[in-house]
């Protein structure tokens, strides 16, 4: 079968791609593991393995609870401690599992044997669609999660970077005339959420035009689990995205794509690499095929 992977995946040997906006280092095999680490926004996405360079992030965004995305989230916790670093790590949980992540965390801990009189619960906020939040030790930085469809419940997210800008009304004015206005109580500022990145998570392609707002992004990760022709009803089964789901999406907005780059990830572990970049290389439209990196 020309599809079959010729390789055995290692979660741990790290893919490193330079997006616009930051570095991105991690991996996505469906099934296997998924975590992206994104080091100058001080941000993870997910942590289905946990690399010692994850060690250094201390804000990590968990889209679901399956266990190839989540299962080693505590363990990032375990080994800052085990560092020496002194701050705890901040982690966003959809609402939806927050009350279920709780009780394993705790699970988790007592079956390491830590006594009851020991536990502390790490920094957990649970989040909502819509709520644009200010990371923790970013305040410049503000995670707006999303709901998608997949098989379980699910979040995707947009991170901004947020500023404060001159209306514009005033950009002619001079120091001077900048310093009374501010002096007399005027507000001649605005707030601006300039969107550097959005993630998808794991969720059916239709999730991508239920959210276009996601191609505002300089960088749009979305997954990609399924390219084969004959598996698109497979990817619908499952709660997954087809390449085809991504080209008719591609299509369909055209010119309002903004995007520079567009992260394509979580393969199916039966493909090669060369049969998924053949085929994305095939099938992305001839407009954005500069914009589109398999994460391989």
């Amino acid at each position: 079968m020309t599809t079959e992977s010729k390789y055995i995946h290692n979660a741990l040997k790290q893919v490193h791609h330079k997006a616009s906006c930051s570095s991105v280092c991690g991996f996505s095999i469906s099934g296997l593991a998924t975590y992206m680490q994104f080091p100058e926004m001080n941000f993870c996405i997910d942590m289905g393995e946990c690399p010692l360079t994850a060690t250094p992030i201390d804000h990590v965004f968990l889209t679901h609870a399956h266990g190839d995305h989540a299962r080693c989230l505590m363990r990032h916790h375990s080994l800052r401690k085990m560092m020496g670093v002194e701050r705890d790590s901040v982690y966003y949980i959809p609402e939806s599992i927050y009350e279920g992540a709780k009780d394993w965390i705790r699970a988790e801990a007592m079956f390491e044997g830590v006594s009851e009189a020991k536990f502390r619960y790490p920094e957990l906020v649970a989040v909502k669609a819509g709520e644009r939040i200010p990371l923790r030790y970013r305040k410049d930085m503000v995670l707006e999660p999303f709901n998608v469809k997949h098989s379980v419940p699910a979040m995707g997210a947009t991170l901004y970077l947020h500023k404060r800008k001159l209306k514009d009304e005033y950009l002619g004015k001079n120091a001077g005339e900048i310093i009374a206005l501010r002096q007399a109580g005027v507000e001649i500022t605005r707030e601006v959420f300039e969107p550097q990145v959005s993630f998808m998570g794991d969720c059916l392609g239709e999730s991508l035009l239920e959210n276009r707002s996601v191609f505002d992004s300089k960088v749009l990760v979305t997954e990609c689990t399924f390219i084969a022709p004959e598996d698109e009803p497979m990817s619908r089964k499952k709660g997954h995205t087809h390449l085809d789901h991504i080209v008719r999406a591609l299509n369909e907005l055209g010119d309002e794509v903004k995007c520079e780059q567009i992260i394509l990830t979580h393969f199916s572990m039966k493909y090669s690499e060369k049969y998924i970049r053949e085929t994305i290389a095939k099938e992305i439209p001839e407009k954005f095929k500069e914009k589109v990196i398999a994460f391989v």
